[in-house]
């Protein structure tokens, strides 16, 4: 029996369902990139106590450039075997450039203003990283739904 996943679910007032799974890469080799309803309430729990009060702080569009994966996908691009990813429990984001406030003029300034305002703000996260590759920057943030389970890990990590 097939289970119909509606794409366009809400979690909040600014995030849908299916901005956690689209997937240029997906969508390129054919890959169904499709949660289990597990990842799709873990994912709810992470724009809940994460995401969205982010979003409502800086009054800015929060772009997630990588949320779900399905385990094919996260080898696909290079994802470490154990990737919150795949788990449902961790989004990458930036907030598109467009967007940035005048006093703001790099991708990493803007990594970093998230980053720092979420480690001092938000009390259930899992991990929080600044991640680049080269000059690209974004926040790599997770959060478990069993709130004891959060290291509340923050830290820098370069892509090779």
């Amino acid at each position: 029996m097939k289970t119909f996943i509606d794409l366009h679910q809400r979690f909040t007032e600014h995030f849908v369902l299916s901005e956690f799974l689209t997937s240029p890469m997906a969508e390129k080799h054919g890959i169904p990139n499709i949660p289990l309803k597990r990842h799709i309430d873990r994912l709810r729990n992470l724009t809940l106590r994460c995401l969205e009060p982010t979003r409502q702080r800086f009054n800015l569009p929060i772009q997630i450039t990588s949320g779900y994966r399905c385990e094919m996908l996260n080898r696909l691009v290079g994802g470490v075997p154990n990737s919150q990813h795949v788990e449902g429990l961790a989004a990458d984001i930036q907030i598109p450039r467009r967007h940035w406030p005048f006093s703001v003029t790099t991708e990493e300034q803007m990594a970093r203003v998230l980053w720092y305002w979420m480690k001092d703000n938000l009390p259930d996260y899992d991990q929080l990283i600044i991640e680049h590759r080269g000059s690209s920057y974004w926040v790599h943030v997770s959060c478990h739904i069993n709130l004891r389970m959060n290291r509340h890990q923050a830290f820098e990590l370069e892509k090779k």
